[in-house]
């Protein structure tokens, strides 16, 4: 019979549930459960032996039950225990990459399936082979490197991936370079990191030109290998494109020291077209060339605009009267080493002068005074010495900038509006390089931006697109004198719309055309109507 003790503080209930669990608590203590490991990819013949359980209470009517992934959970029937002995078995050939790890439970029941001992963790870990090779996360990869580089210089990163145990060798990766396509001026010109997979460069920076090199573009062959590179290790290939790319450093030449032509009085437009060599890349902005006029126009004649597809200059007359030149000059060439700018000077005779006034002249102004002498001996003598006096350039002048109109589209997709210029009257070194800035207007800064392009040349940009309209951009343009002199000014820019590469600004300046017409009507009538107009003068009144 069996005995029940009631306390008056405990229940018949609260002492079944103690005493349950002091015996669960020892049936899991009771079973011996090792770790076990299976290699993958192993072969028949199957089941394999992989452990054994080992109960310290086992009698004859216990069986041992095993339950989990892998035994009666997907994927079923991997795992197995014999019933009475407690041996687990491998039933086929494990992938790591598919499972690395099981986790199962062991226990012990009675023939009437009543729990004895457990349930305790049955933990299978699955040993890793080298059975993956690397594998780019590209096939190939594209870098640029600019010319003139340092060496050292970082082109790109390669990297691989291993699907093998990350903590065994198996996926430990080293990596190198095994061919380089065209193998000049070296087989050599780039190195990789053999652990980070970083590409650089080793060629000398004045061998990286990409003018002389015999291509632009090389490939590298890439191979990545496990094992840390060890000889039995697996590979995986991939291909680096690197591209030389081009740095501003061939300054443009004439194709002719001089080009010549003529011009009818009252023309206008592009009279001769300049041609200019320049060995950077077509396809940069190295190679696009800008002119300017720096002499030989000072009443402004005469622009000049690059053509944008064939690099040329446009030279183009934009007002013509009747000017006839004549030069007869008889010189023997000089060349400074110390300045860009060639002058050839002609000597004058004695000048008798009260005052001079000097014009802005590119080469400084140089007058030869011829000066008589006498000596108060006996008997006197007489001679004569020249005077040579140069008159320097002070900043005197604003600088200005140019074009003043520039057109955009209202819907354009190149926010670049018009590359301005900027001039000076005076000589260096009291002109550029000039300082182009927009002017204190609140709010610019949010629709405009100006970046420098050289020191006489910006480029003005939209930040965001505008509605067809005229729009005055004040700008401020300071010179380098000493000190230096600023000029507020405006660039008028015309908003226009375009559609099928026409540009239509005709709404924004017709009605300031009308209103210039009607002034002018008006003017001509109260003119022809006042008798104090001389006589030579003849109006068409209307």
């Amino acid at each position: 019979a069996k005995e029940i003790v009631i306390d008056g503080n405990r229940s018949i209930k609260n002492d079944w549930i103690d005493k349950k669990n002091m015996m669960s608590y020892r049936s899991k203590r009771s079973l011996l459960v090792p770790p076990m490991f299976v290699p993958e990819n192993q072969r028949a013949p199957f089941p394999r032996l992989i452990g054994k359980v080992i109960s310290s209470d086992m009698k004859e009517d216990h069986i041992f039950r095993l339950i989990g992934r892998g035994a009666d959970q997907d994927p079923k029937g991997v795992f197995s225990i014999n019933r009475l002995t407690g041996e687990v078995a491998v039933s086929r050939a494990l992938d790591r990459e598919a499972i690395a790890y099981y986790h199962l439970q062991v226990s012990t029941t009675d023939l009437s399936g009543r729990l004895v001992e457990g349930p305790v963790d049955l933990d299978v870990s699955v040993i890793d082979q080298n059975d993956n090779r690397p594998v780019f996360k590209e096939p190939r990869y594209s870098g640029e490197v600019l010319e003139g580089s340092p060496t050292g210089t970082t082109v790109m990163t390669m990297t691989a991936y291993d699907a093998d145990d990350p903590n065994t060798d198996n996926a430990v990766l080293r990596y190198i370079i095994v061919r380089q396509l065209p193998d000049k001026p070296s087989p050599n010109m780039f190195y990789i990191d053999p652990e980070r997979g970083d590409i650089v460069t080793v060629i000398a920076p004045h061998q990286l030109d990409r003018e002389t090199l015999p291509t632009t573009q090389y490939e590298l062959e890439i191979v990545a290998k496990d094992m840390a590179g060890s000889e039995v290790g697996l590979t995986g290939t991939a291909t680096a494109t690197i591209t030389i790319t081009d740095r501003n450093d061939h300054a443009p030449e004439f194709t002719h020291s001089l080009f010549q032509a003529s011009v009818n009085e009252g023309s206008t437009g592009v009279v001769v077209n300049l041609t200019v060599d320049d060995r950077d890349d077509p396809a940069t902005g190295a190679w696009r060339a800008i002119y300017s006029i720096i002499n030989g126009d000072p009443n402004q004649n005469f622009e000049i605009q690059t053509n944008l597809d064939n690099n040329e200059g446009m030279l183009s007359v934009v007002k013509v009267r009747n000017v006839f030149f004549s030069y007869l000059i008889n010189h023997t060439e000089i060349r400074d080493l110390q300045s860009k700018m060639l002058c050839y000077w002609l000597p004058l005779h004695e000048i008798k002068m009260d005052h001079i006034f000097i014009h802005n002249n590119p080469c400084p102004t140089l007058f030869f005074l011829t000066l008589p002498y006498v000596s108060l001996g006996s008997p006197p003598a007489s001679g004569t010495g020249t005077l040579k006096i140069t008159l320097e350039d002070e900043n005197d002048n604003a600088p200005y900038v140019f074009p003043s109109v520039a057109r955009v589209c209202e819907d354009a997709k190149d926010m670049n509006v018009v590359v301005i210029g900027g001039r000076d009257k005076d000589i260096h070194p009291n002109t550029d390089p000039f300082k182009i800035e927009l002017g204190k207007q609140p709010g610019l800064e949010k629709t405009w931006k100006i970046s420098r392009i050289n020191d006489t040349h910006s480029q003005i940009m939209l930040l965001h697109s505008l509605k067809k309209a005229n729009y005055n951009l004040p700008l401020v343009l300071t010179d380098s004198g000493i000190p230096p002199i600023s000029n507020n000014t405006e660039l008028k820019v015309q908003v226009c719309t375009c559609r099928k590469n026409r540009m239509d600004c005709s709404r924004a300046s017709s009605i300031q055309t009308n209103l210039l017409l009607l002034l002018g009507l008006v003017l001509l009538s109260i003119l022809c109507k006042y008798p104090f107009i001389p006589p030579s003068t003849s109006c068409v009144c209307v």
